[in-house]
């Protein structure tokens, strides 16, 4: 089993980094033969989407005329058994990086899949992924639905937590501190969501 952590965070250190990792971690724990990749979408040169390119993305199912490290994540993607995804809530928002990241794969999906021959399946269609929001000051249920939108949009199947805040896990402030949203718990729950999901 692979697993792969998408780190949407500009703070490779912080928050969001350490749940996508508690998460993975409890993962292998349940899963011991597993191995797991991170990618930190600020590493990554990605480029935002230019849409008027879209005629490419039409005649070439789940492929972009940019040429940069899109096509690389999404054959990591592609070729993990399930996705554990996190991104913070920056003004109103995730991170620029992330979103180009976002923007360019749903750019890709929903031309082919709206305009395509409908010949082509989705390499992401049923794939689990695990998602978590952070936030500073707001509510981090804001990015939880950004980024259930966006899972959904790819034909993955975003894991489910049959306690509050449902669409995975959230944060607020410092996750050891956070009562309300209890992100250290929910972690190992959503590790189990996803591991009886495969």
């Amino acid at each position: 089993m692979v697993v792969l952590g998408i780190v949407g965070s500009m703070r490779k250190n912080r928050c969001t980094n350490t749940l996508v990792n508690e998460v993975i971690t409890a993962l292998k724990e349940r899963n011991p033969r597993a191995t797991e990749k991170i990618i930190h979408t600020a590493d990554m040169g990605i480029q935002p989407c230019r849409v008027i390119c879209s005629s490419y993305c039409i005649q070439h199912p789940y492929c972009c005329s940019i040429d940069d490290e899109m096509a690389d994540v999404l054959a990591s993607m592609t070729e993990a058994d399930a996705l554990v995804i996190g991104t913070p809530l920056y003004f109103r928002a995730p991170p620029a990086q992330f979103q180009a990241f976002a923007e360019r794969l749903i750019s890709m999906f929903f031309f082919q899949e709206s305009k395509g021959s409908g010949n082509s399946r989705s390499p992401l269609t049923g794939k689990p992924c695990g998602l978590i929001g952070v936030a500073e000051y707001s509510n981090p249920q804001r990015i939880l639905e950004y980024l259930h939108d966006f899972c959904t949009v790819l034909g993955m199947h975003p894991v489910l937590l049959e306690r509050f805040p449902y669409l995975g896990v959230a944060a607020q402030g410092e996750i050891e501190m956070d009562t309300t949203f209890q992100p250290l718990e929910r972690a190992k729950d959503l590790a189990a969501a996803i591991s009886a999901s495969l």
